[in-house]
């Protein structure tokens, strides 16, 4: 087909819409849920995240869709009529969540979500992506998730609003012709998809690459080459003959059954995700959303499942609702009783979801803004002129106006008390603190006889007061101690149990990073008698990693591996590494902080850092550990 670009008058703005397809409302339904199972229950759906890479291809389909319809004939997309459209759909509902979790975050008064008001001029600016980033958030292991954390979904996908219209209407005329405009997409696709690709580093946290608009948007971009595609299919895959039809029915078998098997197998922070995982992901939901263009077939009927269709149509509440109602239920209900918080929040986000569709986004999409918020002001003011004039059974309008009254009113407060840090990361900050306080003061160890090639570098400098023995032949004195954010938020309770211990942690450190480190403070005479690695939270353990650690560290050194403990996949492949390790060698042992750790009663809501109760058990474990040596 060619395109003609003699005509540059916008399009008809009572041009008619294309005919609804119930199925991609059904695969829609298909998406939230795998969202929000990933949320929920991590472990039971890991690949559930590719629910958001869904939405973006159905999103940059029917988008797309829209628009070469509008264009054809050469004409101008109306973008005033397409932008409010968009406005319609998106923010009466955005504006709800935000006023109403905003306010319901006072339930949590002592623990109020950080950094609310950076979040919320992330979220109605469409920059919360971008935010995220600059403030340095990680996606899948922050210690204190945002929260309005899922909001950078909707800052791409309105980015992409804004940006695709003008740059599909550029290539529109520049290349007119539709395989040429198709080609032209598939290349901006895989060069997003590579630039993730590319700039996939395991070593080191993933979330911009997740975040970026252009590094995440190849799968609107597909979703956008699969509506240039779809006429040219559609001889082929909607026609009458039996030879087509089983043909649609062998692909959406085959791509429905993949997309559900990512959604069951491909981790969230692992590298084939990243290095074309959820490229291919997107191309597989492409392939399938093309073949859902004919009704009758088995994928079709099923995706029409009135159920899911009642999904698909609430997905965006839906969405927009769960995180932080998970994140207010987690502060609230104690780490030990995270099924019933998880319990607790279903049924809200479902009714909330429910409240938003049937009162605040059809009213907008039905009537428009001007027609809903003039309905909304004539009932008020009835309202207020009942309560005012002491009318008969005007106690439900003084209900119902101290709410409109009082909930923003709430939500303004908590703006305003939102600190800038969470708890968690204040006590990691002083931690930091007093850490690069204590390396100012040198305090070597006096020389190890079993270790002669060192000593010329560990000669003895101790302070005036010498730590106290740990009823064994080490002390503080002796120790080195390489750690993460866990050992971080312990550091104090170290340092109170081991007088003169040496602590090298933070925030984010890595397993792999540890040979690296090892060997500059072998070089710089810092390296003591016992070595404590306390890491192996923030990601897998690569092969042959002890064996390079013991390699450095010398046949004579002790060494102390502290087992991981957090709601990660990889954490139990660690620990396995680790206690293997010890096995296999008799200076090696094992500070067992997983075992002791479910049973501590004050772990942070990440499930993940302790409190003082939980950091002086760390401390003693180690203690207990260094004193059998």
């Amino acid at each position: 087909m060619i395109f003609s670009a003699a005509s540059l008058q916008p399009a008809p703005r009572n041009a008619q819409p294309a005919i609804r397809n119930l199925a991609l409302d059904g695969l829609r339904g298909i998406a939230v849920l795998a969202v929000l199972v990933y949320h929920f229950w991590p472990a039971i759906l890991p690949g559930g995240f590719l629910g958001v890479d869904l939405f973006f291809t159905l999103s940059g389909f029917l988008i797309t869709g829209g628009l070469l319809r509008s264009m054809e004939g050469g004409r101008f997309p109306d973008l005033r009529s397409f932008w409010l459209r968009r406005a319609r759909r998106l923010l009466p509902a955005m504006i709800l969540v935000l006023v109403g979790s905003t306010a319901l975050a006072l339930i949590a008064v002592e623990h109020l979500p950080a950094g609310l008001r950076w979040q919320w001029v992330g979220a109605v600016t469409y920059t919360s992506n971008w935010m995220q980033i600059s403030h340095g958030n990680s996606y899948f292991s922050s210690m204190e998730p945002a929260y309005f954390q899922h909001f950078w979904s909707l800052a791409v996908e309105e980015q992409f609003y804004f940006l695709w219209p003008m740059m599909l209407w550029a290539m529109f005329v520049l290349l007119h012709r539709r395989g040429a405009l198709l080609w032209a997409i598939l290349v901006l696709a895989a060069t997003s998809a590579a630039s993730m690709a590319w700039g996939f580093d395991a070593s080191t946290d993933s979330s911009m690459l997740y975040f970026g608009t252009w590094t995440h948007g190849f799968g609107l971009l597909l979703g956008a080459a699969g509506a240039v595609a779809c006429a040219e299919q559609r001889a082929v895959l909607h026609g009458g003959s039996e030879q087509a039809r089983k043909l649609v029915q062998s692909l959406q078998i085959l791509t429905f059954s993949c997309v559900l098997v990512a959604f069951a197998v491909i981790p969230d922070t692992s590298a084939a995700a990243y290095q074309g995982g959820m490229a291919l992901f997107c191309v597989l939901a492409t392939a399938l959303i093309l073949t859902l263009g004919r009704p009758g077939t088995w994928g079709y009927t099923l995706l029409s499942q009135k159920y899911l269709r009642w999904l698909g149509n609430r997905s965006y509440g839906l969405y927009l609702w769960h995180w932080p109602l998970l994140i207010l239920a987690k502060t609230v209900f104690p780490p030990q009783a995270e099924t019933a918080a998880i319990l607790c929040v279903i049924p809200l986000t479902f009714a909330a979801a429910q409240l938003s569709w049937r009162f605040v986004e059809q009213p907008f999409l039905q009537r428009g803004f001007k027609l809903t918020l003039t309905g909304w002001a004539n009932r008020i003011a009835g309202r207020s002129r009942q309560v005012w004039n002491g009318a008969t059974g005007s106690f439900g309008a003084v209900i119902s106006l101290l709410v409109l009254v009082m909930v923003p009113f709430c939500a303004v407060s908590v703006l305003l008390a939102s600190p800038p840090e969470s708890q968690l990361e204040q006590q990691l900050d002083l931690a930091q603190s007093v850490l690069e306080e204590q390396s100012k003061v040198q305090i070597v160890p006096e020389e190890d006889p079993q270790t002669t090639d060192d000593a010329q570098h560990d000669q003895p400098t101790r302070q005036q007061t010498k730590a106290e023995p740990a009823s064994g032949e080490f002390t503080g004195l002796d120790i080195t101690a390489l750690g993460d954010s866990v050992m971080l938020a312990s550091s104090q309770q170290m340092l109170k149990k081991l007088p003169g211990i040496s602590i090298h942690a933070s925030v984010g450190a890595q397993i792999w990073d540890a040979p690296t480190r090892l060997r500059e403070l072998k070089k710089a005479g810092k390296l003591r008698k016992v070595v404590v690695l306390g890491l192996g939270t923030n990601g897998d353990l690569p092969d042959g990693t002890i064996d390079e650690i013991r390699g450095i560290i010398g046949a004579q050194r002790e060494l102390l591996l502290i087992t991981a403990y957090a709601p990660r996949q990889w954490i139990s492949d660690v620990n396995d590494t680790l206690r293997a390790a010890a096995d296999a060698d008799s200076k090696t042992h094992i500070v067992d902080w997983a075992a002791a750790a479910p049973n501590i009663d004050d772990m942070a809501r990440d499930h993940i850092h302790p409190g003082p109760h939980g950091s002086a058990a760390y401390g003693k474990l180690l203690v207990d550990t260094v004193r059998k040596l």
